[in-house]
This record gives structure tokens, C-alpha cells and sequence, in this order.
């Protein structure tokens, strides 16, 4: 597998609408509205001076906020809660802000303020709108339909800061907080009551490639932290994108290795295959059985693939690669090639395997001594006296030479195969070159088996960079 990344992004937000509106809203606290007020016009002054005093006002606005957010939630007044956690949200986007505006130029900054201000100001948008539809008391609920208007707002203005928290985090190395904030950014939009569930599909279907690509980050990290079974959800949520799917495929296969699910683990390398078109996802399956003699696996998948699938190239495809190298079943194998052949007359992944059953065979009969001449170092050889001796010579000329057409038979049989995934991958003669060199060279074509020795050295060139 390569090596794991995070193809990083910023999206940054468009929180500083909600907190302009909000004078729309009394404060919760006077106080606090004074030194914030206060601390905005000595920060606008840029100085340095100034500024340090700007962020003296801000802190000591801060604490009054939660002072009066714990006196009130002793006392049990939501409606003042709400307005309390609203102001302090605002509070903590100005205190946020200084940070984001580096990272927005590419400046070092301060990434663990940084994603604990998100924290606070998402906290304080959802702690707003729980005390702001909180039933009292007598069980009425006193909704401030502006501030609720407002808390909506704001957070959607922040939506994606957590993300950009889950990039920071990797950036520092530490890949479980950096899953932390992946996943809240992911979760949010469904679990904060600001949004209605309308509301939160609505969010996740107009930003569906950030989530896709969250989920994709998600479950590389978690497979990272060997978290096989959460790697395993956001890759198959990721799967719905088109985001480096090969890769994720890749996620997906390693984790059912480490959970021994060897049922997955293949299903899975077997829908690989069929979306990427990289018959090395086959290949691997094959192996696995090859290594394992796990034949009667092999059969369970095949059967399988046969009764829901039968009319996919990839179903007979796979049938006919495991009785080809895991059963040595030339003939099966032949008969599944063929019918992958009849719904796909060009799929470029069956014509070498169809050509290889024929050549396959030919090569095992000749070192199982099925011939009495072809393969062995046995001369044709005659006893007796004149015209004895040239009848015996002619039998046993014509059985080589009935030996001799039959293995150019299974040599002719392929050679149309190789010859059609040629010309339909002239660029690729690392698919062909070697094996019709084979072929050739055994039909007795001569000038064809050089021509394929000159396109194997021009390749090998090329990889050498010569």
C-alpha cells in the first residue's frame, strides 16, 4: 500500500456575518458588551500597545461571560443563558481571529489555540440554542426567534473550521486528535439542533466533496491508528466519491486482513478490480488462493459471483483465473474466458489469460511427459533391415510429427488472443511482447519472434531511461 496522506485543503469560514448582526440581540452581559466594545476599537488602532491592551479587555470580558454563565445556570435562566453563550461565542471568533488570519496567509500560528477557540466557538453556538428552546420552569418554551436565526447563521459560518482543525492536528503529528476533529466535522451538521435534519442534508449534499474528502482523510488516519473498523466505515463512505479510489480500496483490503476476514477481504478485492480496472486487485485474490490452497473458498466465491452476477465480464473473468493458476483446470478456465469473451468481445483482462490457458496446458503436458518425443531428448530411432528399417523410421516420424501439431495447435489457439490485446493496448507491450515472442517462436514464425525481441529491448530501454 502507498504510503498514507492527507490531501490537504482549507476551507475557511464566513463567520464575521453572524457576530456583525449581533446587536440584533441584546448581550447577556453589559459589562462584557462595554470591555468588548472597548477592546475592538483599541485592536483597530494596530498598534502594538493597543493591541495588548485590546486583548487585556477581551480576557477579563471572558471571564465576566462565564461568571455569569454559571450564576445563571444555577439560577436555571435559559433565555439569559442563551443570550450569555451567543455573546460568548462572538467573544471567542474575536479572539480566533488573529490565528485564522495567519493561517490564512501561510503564517506560523498558534494551532492548538487555534482549535480550541473552534471548540469554544462551536460549543457556544450549540449551548445558545439549547438554553434558547429549553422549556422553563412552568414547561413553556420562550424561543428567541431572532437569536435562533442568528446561532443558525453562525455556525454554518464555521462549518468547516473543523476541518481545518483535523489537517493542523496531522500537521503536528498527532493523528488521533487529528481523527477528533475529522469526525465532529463530519458529525456536526446532524448533531447539533441549530439544524433541522432538512437542514443538515441539505449541508451535506451542497458540500458533498469536502465530506467525501473528510471521510477519506478519516479513514486513513484510523487506519494509521490500526482502528481497523472505523478505517472500514469511512472507507466505504469515502467509496461513494471518486476521491483516489484505488487507494481506498487498498484501506479497505488491509483492514479485513488484520481482522482475518478472509471473506471480505476478497469480496472486497473483487469490487476493486471491477471499479478501477486493475486486474492486479485479481491478481492478488488468486494468489492468496494459490499460497493457501483454500480451493473450496475459492469455490464459495465463484459460485457466488456465478448465481448474483452472470452477466458481468468480471464474474467469469475471476472464475476463470482461479481454475486457471489455482485448479490448473485449463479446460474450465477456457470455457469461463470464453463467455467473459461473449459479453465483452475486447475485455483487454481476459484475452491474456484466454491465450495462457492454451499455452498453460501445452507447457504442463510437455513436463508431465504426455509426448514420447516432444520434451524429451529421445531420438526418432528404427531397428530392423532395409525396408523394415524405413517403415519403422516413418511411424514413429509420424507420431513426433502428430505430437509436433498438436502442441502448435495450442500455440495457434492463443496467438489470435495475444494478437487482439496488441492492437487494442499498442502502448502497453509489457502485456504482450514476452508471451508472443513465446508463441512465435514455437509456430516457427521467426521474424515475428525477433520483431517482439526488438519492441522487449525498446521497452526495457525506456524503463532504464536510455
Amino acid at each position: 500500500m502507498k504510503k498514507l496522506f492527507l490531501n490537504i485543503c482549507l476551507f475557511f469560514c464566513a463567520a464575521a456575518a453572524a457576530w456583525a448582526q449581533g446587536a440584533a440581540v441584546e448581550p447577556g452581559s453589559w459589562k462584557a458588551y462595554d470591555l468588548i466594545k472597548k477592546a475592538d476599537a483599541l485592536k483597530a488602532q494596530r498598534s502594538s500597545e493597543t493591541y495588548e491592551q485590546a486583548m487585556a479587555n477581551y480576557a477579563e470580558a471572558e471571564i465576566i461571560i462565564k461568571d455569569d454563565i454559571t450564576k445563571n445556570e444555577t439560577e436555571g435562566k435559559f433565555n439569559k443563558l442563551a443570550l450569555l453563550y451567543f455573546q460568548n461565542s462572538q467573544l471567542q471568533f474575536k479572539l480566533l481571529q488573529d490565528e485564522l488570519n495567519k493561517a490564512q496567509q501561510g503564517i506560523p500560528f498558534d494551532t492548538l489555540m487555534f482549535c480550541q477557540r473552534v471548540d469554544n466557538v462551536i460549543e457556544c453556538y450549540n449551548k445558545s440554542q439549547e438554553n434558547n428552546v429549553k422549556p422553563n420552569a412552568k414547561g413553556k418554551v420562550k424561543e428567541n426567534k431572532n437569536l435562533s436565526n442568528l446561532n443558525e447563521m453562525g455556525l454554518r459560518g464555521v462549518l468547516t473550521l473543523y476541518y481545518n482543525c483535523g489537517v493542523f492536528m496531522d500537521g503536528m503529528g498527532n493523528k488521533q486528535a487529528s481523527v477528533d476533529y475529522f469526525q465532529k466535522f463530519v458529525d456536526l451538521p446532524r448533531s447539533t439542533s441549530i439544524f433541522t435534519k432538512e437542514d443538515a442534508d441539505s449541508i451535506y449534499a451542497k458540500q458533498e466533496k469536502i465530506y467525501s474528502l473528510a471521510r477519506y482523510n478519516l479513514a486513513l488516519q484510523n487506519y494509521a491508528l490500526k482502528n481497523w473498523d472505523k478505517a472500514i466505515e469511512n472507507a466505504k463512505e469515502a467509496l461513494k466519491d471518486t476521491i483516489d479510489v484505488q487507494n481506498l480500496y487498498i484501506v479497505l483490503r488491509d483492514c479485513y486482513g488484520e481482522k482475518k476476514d478472509s471473506v471480505m477481504w476478497a469480496q472486497t478485492l473483487v469490487e476493486a478490480a471491477e471499479r478501477t480496472g486493475n486486474t492486479n486487485f485479481y491478481s492478488q485474490l488468486v494468489q492468496y488462493y494459490m499460497e493457501t490452497k483454500k480451493t473450496e473458498e475459492a469455490n464459495q466465491l465463484i459460485e457466488k459471483m456465478v448465481q448474483e452476477q452472470p452477466g458481468k465480464v468480471s464474474t467469469w473473468y475471476i472464475k476463470g483465473y482461479i481454475e486457471l493458476d489455482v485448479k490448473k483446470d485449463y479446460a474450465a478456465a477456457r470455457e469461463s474466458f470464453a463467455k467473459a469473451l461473449e459479453i465483452n468481445p475486447d475485455a483487454k483482462e481476459v484475452l491474456r489469460p484466454m491465450a495462457m490457458s492454451y499455452v498453460n496446458d501445452i507447457l504442463n503436458q510437455i513436463y508431465d511427459k504426455k509426448f514420447k518425443y516432444i520434451g524429451t531428448n529421445r531420438q526418432i530411432t528404427a531397428r530392423g533391415r532395409g525396408a523394415e528399417v524405413e517403415k519403422a523410421y516413418a511411424k514413429e516420424k509420424a507420431i513426433y510429427d502428430k505430437e509436433l501439431a498438436t502442441v502448435k495447435s495450442y500455440y495457434e489457439k492463443a496467438l489470435p488472443y495475444l494478437e487482439r490485446l496488441r492492437e487494442l493496448t499498442p502502448d502497453k507491450p509489457s502485456l504482450w511482447a514476452a508471451d508472443l515472442q513465446l508463441v512465435y517462436s514455437n509456430l516457427g514464425m521467426t521474424e515475428k519472434a525477433k520483431e517482439m525481441d526488438e519492441v522487449l529491448y525498446q521497452y526495457n530501454q525506456t524503463l532504464q531511461g536510455k
